[in-house]
């Protein structure tokens, strides 16, 4: 889908200007002269990134970004503005800064940066909001500086550290590549175009991104004036910012700082959404009382596994198991009780299944258990060493209920089920797989509970 871009700007030749250079690269361009004309185009354009010209007037930038906060949140600002102006534009929560004259080039490099990053950087709508930070509570973090000579990093590090809350490293290629081997990687890399030879910083980026213990981290390349050409290239290469090799102009070691602060601040909450969803599909996937996977997950699991039993012409194993008696538990000693126990009997089974199976609770007191490429004495074998890790000791209650302990036991259906040539469909397969464990667990329960039983074997059709 094409990326639908906003330009904010007064001016009617800077932004027609700006609208042609932007359609030219197949872009959906909005436009906006004023405040009202910027309302409508949030509410109804809906743009993915916003261009705010140099010449837009009507309102202070902090209005205008508080505007943009309140009807598009998360979506990138890219200034153009030089001098104090580009300072206050970071300042009030512009993703990144560009001079007004830049080269088509670089500019198209830097919208297409920020959208590659946009896609990952909206939180999840049930993620709790996060009220912005200032620049004074700039995020900690580490940084790792790769520079072309140790006194230009020295010099870079020595402006930064009074303006960011972090610790600073200074660090050569190979001993940067090797950290982050190691899983020892940085929050934020400032990288040189040129270290030793002529961009070997770029290659230096390319491998960090492309490694597990860094490739989520900010990156920010420094280039020498001469070398201009570059900066496209960095971004396009997965740079977040490109810089001034050496910050002596003027408000260069500000905007430096405000930029890097911007990037670190991306990883800080690109990390935070990693955990969010990881911690969400935990909640999807698992039994919260018992930590085992769930009903939702285990059954297209389990038709995952007839699948492959079906395409390899192979077997499998379907254990349900059910505790015994397990109401006058809770009847006798209290829910908390019975909680206690379930939580110790998922612990028993999955210490015996381990990785040879899938293990889940179905609800109540029924668990799942299934063997891809199973036997039936492997099955069977296996079913008994579950009951018997049931019954061998009785379960420690908790003091909420009494302490002490119960004795509990299982009783285990097992259906051996080989792919037959009669049922075309893996769905229906798992379905006749754990309707014949339950009704052999059902049989093992009338003839006294405590034990394993077979399913007998499908006829073949």
């Amino acid at each position: 889908m094409t990326a639908r871009i906003l330009v904010a700007e007064s001016s009617a030749t800077s932004r027609i200007s700006l609208k042609v250079r932007l359609s030219g690269a197949c872009y959906d361009v909005l436009a906006a002269a004023n405040a009202d004309e910027l309302l409508s185009q949030l509410r109804l354009g809906r743009p993915d990134l916003i261009l705010l010209g140099p010449g837009f007037g009507g309102m202070p930038l902090a209005d205008f970004f508080q505007l943009v906060s309140a009807e598009r949140p998360h979506t990138p600002v890219l200034a153009l503005a030089d001098g104090q102006r580009r300072v206050e534009a970071l300042q009030a929560g512009a993703s990144a800064a560009l001079d007004p004259r830049v080269e088509e080039q670089m500019l198209l490099a830097r919208v297409r940066g920020l959208l590659r990053d946009s896609e990952t950087d909206v939180a999840p709508e049930f993620a709790m909001a996060e009220a912005a930070s200032g620049f004074v509570h700039a995020p900690s973090g580490n940084v790792v500086l790769v520079a072309d000579q140790p006194a230009r990093a020295q010099r870079w590090r020595h402006i930064l550290q009074p303006r960011l809350n972090c610790r600073f490293a200074i660090s050569s290629p190979d001993e940067t590549l090797s950290a982050a081997a190691q899983g020892d990687g940085a929050d934020l890399y400032i990288i040189a175009a040129d270290i030793e030879r002529k961009g070997d910083g770029l290659r230096l980026l390319s491998e960090l991104r492309s490694r597990n213990g860094s490739k989520e981290a900010g990156f920010a390349v420094l280039v020498a004036p001469e070398r201009e050409e570059l900066c496209a290239i960095a971004l396009d290469l997965g740079a977040g910012e490109v810089l001034p090799l050496d910050p002596t102009e003027e408000n260069n070691a500000e905007i430096a700082a405000l930029a890097l602060r911007n990037q670190l601040n991306r990883k800080r909450r690109a990390d935070t959404r990693r955990e969010e969803v990881k911690r969400n599909m935990a909640w999807a996937m698992t039994d919260p009382l018992t930590g085992l996977y769930n009903r939702r997950y285990a059954l297209p699991q389990l038709t995952e596994i007839a699948r492959c039993a079906m395409r390899r012409q192979a077997s499998f194993a379907v254990m349900a198991l059910d505790l015994d008696r397990f109401k006058t538990i809770n009847d006798n000693f209290g829910h908390s009780a019975g909680d206690a126990v379930l939580c110790d009997v998922a612990h028993r089974i999955e210490g015996i299944v381990s990785n040879r199976g899938l293990t889940a609770r179905l609800g109540g007191e029924e668990f799942l258990v299934v063997l891809p490429d199973a036997t039936e004495p492997e099955s069977q074998r296996l079913a008994e060493d579950i009951r018997r890790a049931v019954e061998m000791r009785p379960s420690l209650l908790p003091r909420l209920s009494g302490g002490g302990e119960v004795q509990a036991t299982l009783s285990v259906g097992v259906a051996l089920e080989q792919a037959p040539f009669h049922v075309s469909r893996p769905d229906i397969l798992a379905e006749i797989a754990l309707e014949r464990a339950d009704r052999a667990m059902i049989t093992a329960k009338s003839l006294g509970r405590n034990r394993v039983l077979m399913a007998p074997m499908q006829p073949l059709h």
